[in-house]
């Protein structure tokens, strides 16, 4: 059984160090809204299917296309190595797990792990009750040897420094910066943690970075009717 799963792109493959993203793992994918995390979860289910795996996509949000599978795989077969499950809840997203360990698959999608949560918890029950489901992702990642990929929202955080006057002078200069929703809860059971960016929307052009673990330079890459790819100067 193959060890990784290509992203469809071989700069955020090699970003990931060669391959793709690895099984036995639990890679988190966040970035703002069109950033490519549907479309990145769209591309690894098209390469897993093609390359003879089973997927399971938990599908939080609507986000799922089976029409955008069929097309980045070339093939109306692909769907039928995807088993489908459309979350509701939270009760249904956490009994998706059970489904991990009783059929096996390559590859396990949470798109996205956190809207249904944030919905139904508040305050430290929120992050409990996130950190409880990352923690049996990335246990079921390890113990079926899958490959285990959540996405995650982004809020706009303040930033705050304050002078000798008492002064948020932070405001005047960068009035905020992107943060992952609840990304210290999500961090603490994430292996592979890699935020997309936005470039330019208009040329298709993004970025990945990969933050933990970090001291890789961002890499660019495009959205194609074959799902993600390089750019192509």
């Amino acid at each position: 059984m193959a060890t990784t799963i290509s992203t469809g792109s071989k700069a955020i493959d090699s970003l990931l160090g060669g391959g793709g993203i690895r099984t036995g793992m639990l890679t988190d994918v966040y970035g703002e809204s069109g950033s490519g995390k549907s479309q990145l979860c769209f591309t690894l289910c098209a390469n897993c299917a093609r390359a003879g795996g089973t997927a399971i996509f938990v599908d939080t949000a609507g986000t799922f296309r089976p029409e955008r599978i069929v097309e980045i795989s070339g093939s109306p077969g692909a769907l039928e190595k995807i088993n489908f499950i459309r979350a509701l809840n939270t009760l249904d997203q956490t009994n998706a797990i059970r489904k991990i360990l009783d059929t096996g698959p390559q590859l396990v999608v949470v798109d996205t792990l956190t809207s249904l949560f944030s919905a139904e918890y508040s305050g430290p029950a929120r992050h409990l009750a996130v950190m409880k489901h990352m923690h049996e992702l990335a246990l079921a990642a390890i113990n079926a040897g899958c490959a285990v990929v959540v996405t995650n929202m982004v809020r706009n955080a303040p930033i705050t420094v304050v002078d000798q006057a008492g002064r948020n002078i932070a405001q005047a200069v960068v009035p905020s910066q992107q943060r992952e929703y609840l990304g210290s809860s999500v961090s603490i059971y994430s292996h592979i943690k890699v935020k997309l960016e936005i470039v330019d929307a208009a040329k298709s052009s993004f970025r990945a970075l990969l933050v933990q673990s970090a001291g890789k330079e961002p890499v660019p890459f495009s959205i194609t009717p074959r799902g993600i790819s390089d750019i192509i100067n």
